[in-house]
């Protein structure tokens, strides 16, 4: 099957479904801990960056606020996402960890308005990713568009170690990431 003819639709909503049910398998404690130990396994690449952007997991994604704090302790700047609406582009806002969230588009917990910063290194959510480091997010393209004008960001995709997929199709705007990194593993050359 070629990517042109492969249904992304489908693909997200079995990741979507495994994700789930992997999840639904954890108590809190066990989310602390993995959240914990990704933090951990994320800390070396922190060596390669002034500023780190993360996210704010929604619903069953794997959580990176442990390691935005690891980050910060570190004294490097942290920052997450803002998006005003699906054509807007998604911009990075300065966020320390403790900072309150406002709800923002599509329920995403964002930090209030004020002047963007670029990260040096993105710790990207993604839904699906392939051992190429290539990656499926949720289809809105705010990840690849905001890849494709800042080249020179660190791009590391966060995922459940369920979501991975033999192959990912690719559209020509699909940017690949430099690593993956999931509750069990760090997948890509070691920076």
């Amino acid at each position: 099957m070629s990517d042109l003819t492969f249904d992304k639709a489908a693909l997200r909503r079995a990741i979507r479904a495994r994700r789930a049910s992997f999840v639904a398998g954890m108590d809190a404690a066990a989310l602390t801990r993995h959240a914990q130990a990704l933090a951990a396994r994320l800390a070396p690449a922190f060596a390669h960056a002034a500023s780190v952007g993360g996210y704010a997991a929604l619903g069953d994604e794997i959580s990176v606020l442990p390691a935005l704090e690891r980050a910060a302790a570190l004294g490097l700047a942290t920052a997450l996402p803002h998006v005003l609406h699906r054509a807007a582009p998604m911009l990075f806002l300065p966020w320390q960890p403790g900072q309150r969230l406002d709800e923002g588009w599509a329920g995403l917990s964002q930090p209030e308005q004020t002047d963007p910063m670029v990260p040096a290194l993105i710790l990207a959510p993604l839904l699906g990713f392939d051992r190429a480091r290539q990656r499926i997010g949720q289809g809105a393209g705010f990840y690849d568009r905001w890849f494709a004008l800042h080249p020179q960001a660190l791009r590391i995709g966060v995922a459940w170690s369920v979501q991975e997929e033999a192959h990912i199709p690719v559209d020509a705007w699909d940017i690949p990431l430099h690593a993956i990194v999931t509750e069990n593993e760090w997948i890509g050359p070691k920076l």
